[in-house]
């Protein structure tokens, strides 16, 4: 019994670090949550930019070939208005992403802290309430 009751122990000593370390792998989702965010926004304003210079493109090159008559310039300018429109489409959701993964890196969360409090035997994990509120400003910065 006196054998159980040690090995018991031993294990609850080891087990006090994992659960120290869950708050450094909470902080790094909300910097990956940011950098995420980031390379989304990124992506997607690179997307609408570049759609609507193609639209603009494509609507010159219509003026350009309705006036002339070429076959090519009408052509291209299908493929240019096409392919804009596309990529202006597709940018609009990547976008929305962007914002609702940099929401999700900085919110209010409530739970239970770890302290360490100094008793005879040597520390002791303790339980308390805690309010955190997290705001990345600029992971890119760092």
């Amino acid at each position: 019994m006196k054998i159980l009751f040690v090995c018991f122990s031993l294990a609850l000593l080891f087990l006090v670090q994992p659960i120290l370390a869950q708050q450094d792998s909470n902080q790094f989702l909300i910097q990956e949550y940011v950098k995420q965010s980031e390379r989304q926004k990124k992506t997607g304003l690179v997307m609408l930019g570049a759609g609507v210079g193609a639209v603009v493109l494509g609507t010159v090159l219509f003026a350009a070939a309705w006036d002339s008559g070429s076959g090519f310039a009408g052509g291209a300018s299908v493929f240019f208005l096409a392919a804009g429109s596309i990529s202006t489409l597709v940018s609009i959701p990547i976008i929305i992403s962007s914002a609702s993964n940099g929401r999700k890196a900085g919110k209010l969360s409530m739970g239970l802290g770890q302290t360490q409090a100094l008793q005879a035997p040597g520390f002791s994990p303790n339980a308390c309430p805690t309010i955190s509120f997290s705001l990345p400003l600029n992971a890119q910065k760092r």
